[in-house]
């Protein structure tokens, strides 16, 4: 049985998904994912409240300065403005099935989805420390290290644990490192 780590996004695109709320065009099959063995951070376990919330705050409507500058030296900037035509907020319904969902998952008592939650031990502190090291090649912050060391962690040759996440920095960081990931609409990958 595939054992597969979902970074916080990933984890909210599932439950998104579980609820009727698919936000990705070019998912993961999630049919698969869910027939392996889940995993998430306890990172993922705080994070998850917040990415909900995003989505039930949405976002305005504005008009926005543009700040891109047109010329190397700096001289020149963009005096334009543009339209960022915002996203609406999800219903609070919609919202609180997310986190009833969610507290379900993590207390064990769905029917939709399993999930073991890893701690952050101090050995997944130690490579993530050690990850962070690329974060000078590849932009990806410190969460997303501590996502990719636990799966380092906690896999062998034997029984892989594959990253669930669509974050490029990060796989470009973990095939680098030679960290198993699966992407949006693909199949697994080595890297």
């Amino acid at each position: 049985m595939k054992k597969y780590l979902l970074d916080t996004n990933a984890f909210f695109e599932l439950i998104s998904f579980l609820v009727g709320k698919n936000i990705r065009n070019d998912g993961y099959n999630y049919e698969d994912i869910k027939k392996g063995k889940c995993y998430i951070s306890k990172m993922t376990e705080l994070e998850i409240n917040s990415v909900i919330g995003k989505y039930g705050r949405g976002e305005p409507a504005q008009w926005q300065k543009c700040s891109r500058l047109l010329s190397e030296d700096g001289t020149q900037q963009c005096n334009h403005d543009y339209f960022y035509k915002g996203q609406k907020p999800w219903k609070k319904k919609v919202c609180r099935d997310m986190m009833k969902l969610v507290k379900e998952i993590l207390e064990g008592n769905s029917s939709l989805l399993k999930v073991n939650t890893l701690d952050v031990s101090t050995a997944v502190m130690d490579k993530a420390k050690s990850f962070m090291l690329l974060s000078f090649k590849y932009k990806f912050g410190s969460h997303d290290a501590v996502i990719a060391a636990t799966a380092i962690e906690n896999s062998t040759k034997e029984n892989i644990m594959y990253v669930v996440t669509s974050d490029r920095a990060l796989r470009a960081a973990m095939k680098e490192e030679g960290v198993y990931f699966i992407v949006p609409g693909e199949n697994d990958n080595k890297v």
